[in-house]
């Protein structure tokens, strides 16, 4: 398993997509990417589709900004109710009901004890990414107080950081390079093991 943090528009998604590409090329295995945002989307779709009238899977990025707070405050309530890592013990559970034997990539792993966990429960490994202009400047920004305070904290506890630029949609095959260099660092600290598992 590989989780990726960074704060919201920070290239986690891209990362995973060609990541994937590239674990299932080398290692000849299904590779599935999941999000512990799911359940807590899901939780909320219905007041999000009645209220607004828009799903909570949006991609649009006015309605994402619109509803991310109810979603942080909705995932933040749950923490305080059952546990910090509620989430991951969500994911965990439906991990371990699935059938076939899977490579998960966690793309959206944002406080540090979410990085604990896919360390210690799944031997997994972590990387913490963000964006940079050409001055080599960060532009990726936390999009709240909960990233800004627990962005700092995850970085910390991630195998690597990694800053990437911001690509534009027609430059974005430049992006595998970066993931090729990644999976290399993550494949020379877990390769051995996880072939064990999936091989």
């Amino acid at each position: 398993m590989i989780g990726i943090s960074g704060v919201a528009r920070a290239g986690k998604d891209t990362l995973a997509k060609y990541l994937k590409s590239i674990i299932e090329r080398e290692m000849k295995c299904d590779v599935e990417i999941v999000h512990l945002a799911d359940k807590l989307k899901s939780d909320l779709d219905k007041l999000i589709s009645c209220n607004f009238n828009f799903q909570v899977f949006s991609e649009n990025d006015q309605e994402k900004q619109l509803m991310r707070p109810i979603l942080v405050s909705y995932g933040e309530a749950m923490k305080k109710k059952w546990g910090k890592d509620v989430w991951m013990k969500k994911l965990h559970e439906e991990i371990k009901s699935r059938k076939n034997k899977k490579f998960f990539i966690i793309a959206d792993a944002r406080f540090d004890f979410e990085i604990d966990y896919i360390r210690d429960e799944f031997s997994g490994f972590s990387v913490h990414v963000s964006k940079i202009n050409n001055e080599g400047v960060l532009i990726s920004k936390p999009a709240n107080d909960v990233e800004k305070e627990n962005d700092p904290l995850a970085q910390e506890k991630c195998d690597i950081i990694h800053s990437w630029p911001e690509y534009q949609p027609d430059k974005m095959e430049e992006c595998k390079a970066h993931a090729q260099m990644i999976w290399q660092m993550a494949k020379q600290q877990k390769g051995d093991q996880w072939k064990k598992t999936y091989n």
